[in-house]
């Protein structure tokens, strides 16, 4: 999963969220007209990306509806932002295809411009990189039929799938210990996440929990499902950038801005029917 954990704030009973960063020079709604501010969000790419006139961005394209491959093309949310923002900063996008565990290694490095993988931006991570926000994920817990309570109040008396070794195991016993007398929850252990929206679908239990996107999705294509209350714990994703690109973040904070204002950026949240994600800050460096 590509969120941070979030059960120490379960059991402290604290649900966060969004994260607020450095505030931006010039943000969504600034002065001037959108030509200027295209022409501002150009003038701070590096010399040497301008020269080459590509952007290359890594990503690890196995996250639907994020970033994944379908028809051997690369979509979702993530490409197409990433390109919109290319197109703003008048260049190429080269969406490189790289393992999970290599993302920040490499735009650390700089062997990519970028990375841009449903990355959370959190304080530890912004010692090696830098961030530009530009969606709010948390997790959320996916029902099939009514529930007494909605979020993680509804896991109260029903049969929970959960997969083995993942922060949702601890997630439920955090949950189970605050449930009622005569309300406690079962637990069905599922091998895998996918496992999971398998069981619920089976019958064989009534919720599950993902992070906001996939669960989304799993929404759209079972109509028997349906999200049960709000995000959980929600932060920043952000777009990471190797503190040796120069003014490279900056670039990309100004063409997100324009995308907020010209309505690229919400026809993009739903287009992929993931509005409730929606962050307009542009900050950067804004996680925890």
């Amino acid at each position: 999963m590509r969120i941070t954990p979030w059960l120490a704030a379960l059991a402290a009973g604290l649900l966060l969220t969004g994260c607020s960063g450095d505030p931006a020079p010039q943000g969504s709604g600034a002065t001037g007209t959108p030509a200027a501010r295209q022409s501002a969000a150009r003038a701070h790419v590096p010399e040497d990306i301008r020269r080459e006139g590509i952007l290359v961005i890594g990503s690890d394209l196995s996250y639907a509806p994020m970033e994944f491959m379908k028809d051997g093309e690369q979509t979702g949310f993530d490409v197409d932002l990433a390109n919109a923002i290319a197109a703003r900063l008048g260049l190429k996008l080269e969406m490189r295809q790289t393992s999970w565990g290599e993302l920040l290694n490499k735009a650390e490095s700089g062997e990519v411009d970028a990375a841009m993988s449903s990355i959370t931006d959190t304080a530890e991570r912004q010692k090696r990189v830098d961030f530009v926000d530009y969606l709010n994920v948390g997790s959320v817990v996916i029902a099939r039929g009514k529930t007494d309570g909605e979020g993680v109040e509804a896991l109260c008396g029903r049969r929970v799938a959960v997969p083995a070794d993942t922060i949702y195991v601890g997630l439920a016993e955090a949950q189970n210990e605050n449930c009622p007398a005569g309300r406690k929850m079962t637990v069905v252990t599922v091998e895998a996440l996918s496992d999971s929206m398998k069981a619920v679908l089976a019958g064989k239990a009534e919720l599950y929990l993902d992070d906001f996107p996939p669960g989304a999705l799993a929404v759209q294509e079972n109509p028997s499902l349906r999200l049960s209350g709000e995000q959980i714990e929600a932060a920043p994703y952000g777009i990471a950038i190797g503190k040796g690109k120069g003014t490279l973040k900056k670039a990309v904070q100004q063409a997100l801005y324009e995308l907020f204002d010209d309505g690229t950026y919400d026809g993009l949240l739903k287009k992929w029917e993931i509005t409730e994600g929606s962050l307009k800050t542009g900050a950067i460096n804004g996680g925890a």
